[in-house]
This record gives C-alpha cells, structure tokens and sequence, in this order.
C-alpha cells in the first residue's frame, strides 16, 4: 500500500424504516385523542384518561421509532399513570365490575 493512498470504508447502513408506521401511529394518536374527548363525560372521565394515555403511548413510539431513545421511561411513566388513573376512575364510578 502507498503512503499516499486512503482506504474509504463505506457509511453504515441504517434499517429500512417504513413511513406506513409512522403514518399509522400519528393517526392512532389523533384517533386516541378525539375519542378521549368525545367520551370525557362518561363514567368520571375513566374511559378518557384511559384513551389519552394511549395517545401518549402513540407519540412515545413514534418519538422512539425517531431514535429518541432517552423518552422511553417518561412516556411510559406517563402512559401507566393515565391508564391506571382512568381505571381508577372506571371503578370509583361504578362502570367496571
């Protein structure tokens, strides 16, 4: 090998990301949203808090899938609080067994 020549390495490859999950999961996240407010009048607010902790859950993968991996723990902190929140809510109201 010369000492004028370099060896070029190719770029790293990064995994095919399909944009069809990405669409899906904003139009969950709208869907989880309009649904929390279309219910927020029903059993205490149970069923809604429980659909916005799914949009949460939504837009936590979906930042995720972004590669930011340092969301992981606070969306998921906030998603089970909203989730257990809202069947708290469903059972202090008296709309699950």
């Amino acid at each position: 090998m010369d000492a004028d020549s370099t060896v070029t390495y190719p770029p790293p490859r990064r995994p095919a990301r399909s944009r069809w999950v990405g669409v899906v999961l904003v139009v969950a996240c709208f869907a989880f949203l309009g649904a929390g407010i279309a219910v927020s009048d029903v059993c205490d607010g149970g069923y809604s808090l429980m659909c916005f902790g799914g949009a949460i859950a939504s837009l936590g993968f979906l930042v995720y899938r972004t590669g930011a991996w340092a969301t992981v723990i606070p969306f998921a902190l906030i998603t089970l609080t909203l989730v257990g929140g809202g069947y708290y809510g469903l059972t202090v109201a008296g709309c699950h067994p």
